[in-house]
């Protein structure tokens, strides 16, 4: 292979550049160009508020422009004498009364998916750990309600048997004396 000298010489490649505009040619901007930074005495301007000045018929020479986000409606510092309806706009909801131990036994007893869950189990049909959590569940709450249930009766016969034990010590024969 022959070596191939370099050269100087432009070779064009590709598309040819434009030639460059004479200075009377080119168009002069006559607008202001965008600053770049802070503007002047931004770092005394901390709040953000702008000042403009503007001159009115009065002779006041600042208005204050609020460039802050927020409300611009004026608060009274002191309280008026008229009071406002101060009633709370709260409605309040009526709860369902609670049901009475025996109520909520005959709702365990009659609860429609617990009866078909454990007519499963007597099948010998398989049944989820959901269904069997909530097996688990309704019946200790029903053995816990007849736990309380027990306990009621048993609160009451043993003053049943106080209140006889009571009539038993006026009949006896201690006051036998005193009836004649």
């Amino acid at each position: 292979m022959t070596r191939i000298k370099k050269t100087r010489s432009e070779k064009t490649i590709g598309a040819a550049k434009k030639p460059l505009l004479k200075q009377s040619e080119r168009v002069k901007d006559n607008s202001k160009k965008k600053g770049k930074g802070r503007p002047s005495g931004a770092k005394a301007n901390i709040d953000g508020v702008k000042v403009k000045k503007t001159r009115s018929s009065n002779g006041s020479n600042a208005l204050r422009d609020d460039s802050r986000v927020g409300s611009k409606v004026a608060i009274e510092l002191v309280p008026q004498a008229n009071a406002k309806n101060l009633q709370p706009k709260v409605t309040i909801k009526k709860t369902k009364p609670a049901l009475s131990i025996e109520q909520q036994l005959a709702q365990v007893e009659n609860d429609v998916r617990l009866n078909k869950l454990l007519d499963a189990i007597d099948a010998g049909d398989d049944i989820a750990d959901k269904d069997q959590a909530y097996i688990d569940h309704q019946t200790a709450k029903h053995q816990k309600l007849m736990s309380l249930i027990d306990g009621d009766e048993a609160a009451e016969d043993e003053e049943i048997e106080d209140k006889k034990e009571a009539w038993e010590q006026i009949d006896s024969s201690e006051f036998d004396e005193f009836k004649s």
